[in-house]
């Protein structure tokens, strides 16, 4: 048993006979630190931003008489590492989150996995065939914005970049080495062969930031995104870098075979995290296995999608019209 936290919302008003419907929803990347769980953001904090991502989603539902729970994740806020962007740890979060929550409040049984980046692909994990769902709540759809998708070909198209150039480099640079920190969670061979040769000695330098900072910190010329993509790997690099693309192609989420639930997936169409190519590919994948899909565009970046002034308003509809 892990122990991991999380925040309840409840609609103000009272109680609804036989209790109220429920999304679960999963936060964008924050980093893998304690102090860069959700739940600890704080005035002046430098993660507030990503940490309030999804307040404007949250609003709209708790208007409409909807129970938001927002879980911190694995290892965020509580003891252990934060296994980052790994599918089956992320998805367990939601689905235990649904359990939390059902002790707390009254709850009617039907619920929504809603997430954004990071969190998208824990939602779309919460419909993979192999997660044990709650007996008595009823899965009733899948919300996922921007997910992050095909992360290896990011990296290797990242990969020969001779300079850090900020502010484009620094956030990826940053995100694959959160990625090689979550694979070392799960797997601490990677660690091993990271800190012996897989990367480089000015990467390897900065290996504890990972456990003490958050993304924007991390993204910082001071920290990893004063790397240049070229400038991450040692003399074990490719070896380094052939295990850690082996794990997030056969953990993607283009790879999940999903419960015939709805899906929902908004795209950013100038995102630079989650390409618009890579969400595209992946919408006619689950298509393909027979998955009906509502697939929204919106001209906006990676965060801004998730956003009142994008998907949010049209998000919150598909979701209540779910759970009614």
């Amino acid at each position: 048993m892990v122990e991991a936290t999380g925040l309840v919302l409840v609609p103000s008003g009272p109680t609804p006979d036989g209790g109220w419907p429920l999304v679960v929803y999963g936060h964008m990347t924050t980093g893998a630190a304690d102090r860069c769980a959700p739940t600890r953001g704080t005035p002046g904090h430098p993660e507030l931003r990503r940490m309030q991502q999804g307040d404007d989603l949250a609003r709209r539902l708790l208007s409409a008489g909807v129970a938001v729970a927002r879980p911190d994740y694995e290892g965020l806020g509580s003891a252990g590492g934060h296994p980052y962007l790994r599918g089956e740890s992320l998805g367990r979060s939601m689905i235990d989150m649904v359990a939390a929550t059902r002790q707390l409040i009254p709850l009617n049984g039907d619920w929504v996995a809603s997430g954004h980046s990071e969190g998208a692909v824990a939602a779309l994990n919460v419909a993979d065939r192999r997660q044990k769902l709650i007996p008595g709540m009823h899965l009733r759809g899948v919300h996922a914005i921007t997910p992050v998708t095909q992360m290896d070909a990011l990296i290797r198209l990242l990969r020969p970049l001779p300079v850090a150039a900020q502010p484009l480099t620094g956030p990826l640079v940053a995100l694959a080495a959160l990625i090689i920190k979550g694979q070392a969670v799960e797997d601490p061979a990677i660690e091993e062969l990271a800190l012996g040769g897989g990367l480089a000695p000015r990467a390897a330098a900065l290996w504890d930031h990972l456990e003490t900072r958050c993304l924007e910190e991390l993204g910082k010329s001071d920290s990893w995104g004063g790397l240049a993509p070229s400038q991450l790997l040692g003399s074990r690099g490719e070896q380094l870098m052939g295990a850690v693309v082996d794990k997030l192609v056969a953990d993607d989420v283009r790879r999940l075979s999903l419960r015939h639930v709805p899906v929902r997936i908004d795209e950013g169409l100038v995102d630079a995290v989650a390409p618009l190519v890579f969400t595209e590919q992946l919408v006619r994948t689950y298509r393909s296995q027979g998955i009906t899909v509502t697939h929204r565009r919106w001209v906006a970046g990676h965060s801004a999608t998730n956003s009142d002034a994008h998907s949010v308003p049209s998000a919150s509809q598909w979701i209540v019209a779910r759970l009614r």
